[in-house]
């Protein structure tokens, strides 16, 4: 019995991060300001990095950026 209830607390626990993500993706500027920059609502690559986890979402938008700055070579390389 234990086991399952740490297993619902764990599956509640990443559902609420998910939509925890989903939110701050949508609706930056509810997110309490670290800096006094007004943030914009994630689009394309930006937005699939921050919702898959690969990047933070002060990051996003410059790591969307570098993925487009590769050369075609180094992307070939790394497939």
């Amino acid at each position: 019995m234990e086991i399952d209830l740490m297993w619902r607390q764990k599956m509640e626990s990443w559902l609420r991060s998910q939509a925890d993500r989903m939110r701050n993706a949508d609706t930056p500027d509810q997110i309490r300001p670290k800096e006094k920059v007004k943030r914009k609502p994630l689009k394309g690559v930006a937005r699939q990095l921050y919702l898959d986890g690969k990047t933070k979402l002060s990051k996003a938008e410059s790591d969307a950026s570098k993925s487009f700055d590769k050369p075609k070579k180094e992307i070939k390389d790394e497939q």
